[in-house]
């Protein structure tokens, strides 16, 4: 049988066919003596060294999650933080008596105010009114008079019905629509009185005037509720004049084109 002469392999156990043990200690010595000289590194041996670059230990570090930052509002005034908006800030409306509590308003009890449902059922009644100015939500301004002449611009609610204007000579606001309003004013003749009412059957009157001063009716819708105050005015001033004293200036029709009106 001819020499197997291939390389011979150290990592089997001896078998019939190769070398015996002894032959291949010697024919290996070599490569032996080289293995020995560089023993193969031991994770766990001290005088192996690191297996790993010196960084290594910074990537477990990386892992752990990462510190949650302090809020924003930590170092800011807490009283700040919990303010709320001017969009958000509830209204807060003082005390005040409603249309069931008084009879009159005149300078004893100037004012009263709805409750949020006598403020948007139905409609709003003033008698005795010769002229009504409004403005609306969206600032847009008009009047007219109980004849029917229209200054600035009428404000239509759905189904084309005025939010305020007149029906068989008594000023009607459409209560429904009432957070379209932001307020109104009602003027009556000197020495005629004026007389409000709600759906419920609440009645309230401003009565005539008797020398100075001469009274009139001005309406607030604040948030949906409405409140209506008696204000003292000079008896002999006139409708126009009035608007104008109460800041009622008139939108003239191209300004409510640019509104969307």
């Amino acid at each position: 049988m001819a020499l197997n002469r291939s390389t011979i392999r150290t990592d089997i156990a001896y078998l019939s066919r190769r070398v015996k043990p002894a032959a291949r200690a010697e024919t290996s010595a070599p490569a032996t003596s080289v293995r020995a000289a560089a023993p193969p590194p031991s994770p766990i041996s001290p005088a192996a060294g690191p297996t790993t670059p010196a960084a290594a230990p910074s990537l477990s570090l990386s892992r752990s999650p990462a510190p949650t930052p302090p809020a924003a509002t930590s170092t800011a005034n807490p009283s700040a933080a919990a303010r709320p908006t001017a969009e958000a800030r509830p209204t807060r409306l003082f005390p005040a008596p409603g249309i069931g509590d008084t009879r009159r308003l005149d300078a004893q009890t100037p004012m009263i105010r709805l409750d949020p449902r006598q403020s948007a059922i139905g409609s709003l009644l003033v008698t005795g009114a010769t002229s009504a100015a409004w403005e609306s939500s969206e600032r847009v301004t008009g009047a007219m008079t109980v004849d029917g002449a229209v200054s600035g611009t009428s404000v239509r609610c759905s189904g084309n019905r005025p939010l305020v204007g007149y029906v068989d000579g008594t000023a009607v606001v459409a209560l429904r629509h009432i957070r379209e309003l932001r307020r109104a004013l009602f003027v009556a003749p000197y020495a005629a009185p004026l007389t409000v009412e709600i759906f419920d059957g609440g009645t309230v009157t401003l009565p005539a005037a008797e020398g100075e001063p001469r009274y009139i009716l001005s309406l607030a819708a604040i948030d949906g509720v409405i409140e209506l105050r008696a204000e003292p005015v000079p008896a002999t001033a006139d409708a126009a004049v009035l608007w104008q004293e109460f800041g009622f200036s008139m939108t003239t029709q191209a300004a409510a084109r640019r509104q969307g009106r």
